[in-house]
């Protein structure tokens, strides 16, 4: 499922690059070619989509990837908290804010600016040369 979503997002974001190309170009040839693949995005789209429901007929449910993983081991007080972290509330009125979830397993929870769950984790020093961050020498040859 995980595959087959990740699938239909990759066809989103080529059509969407493909349609912002096309606004930047008056090029006939260029927006020609263009328009032929934002239709192909589109159909293959719709085939994820229909894919995804045909899976969900025979018995793939919605639950959140990997469906195998067992609920009792996540930290479930958290697992249908929406989190707004956000200026405004306009989020709570979304429907992954309040109802049932889509996996028919619990009920969204709106919170707004939650506090953390925890303290302030103390950081140590970290050495900059170790994640790329600082200016390394160049290395010689002999």
């Amino acid at each position: 499922m995980a595959d087959f979503r990740l699938n239909l997002t990759a066809e989103s974001q080529g059509r969407v690059q493909a349609c912002r190309l096309y606004e930047m170009t008056t090029d006939a040839g260029v927006r020609d070619l263009l328009s032929f693949l934002i239709a192909r995005d589109t159909m293959h789209q719709n085939q994820w989509l229909a894919a995804i429901e045909d899976l969900e007929r025979e018995g793939f449910d919605r639950t959140p990837v990997p469906s195998t993983f067992p609920q009792s081991r996540e930290l479930q007080a958290v697992s249908y908290q929406f989190w707004n972290l956000s200026d405004g509330s306009r989020s709570r009125d979304g429907s992954w804010a309040s109802g049932t979830a889509p996996d028919g397993k619990g009920q969204f929870e709106y919170l707004d600016h939650p506090e953390p769950l925890g303290d302030e984790p103390e950081l140590g020093v970290v050495d900059p040369r170790l994640h790329g961050t600082a200016k390394m020498p160049m290395p010689t040859t002999a």
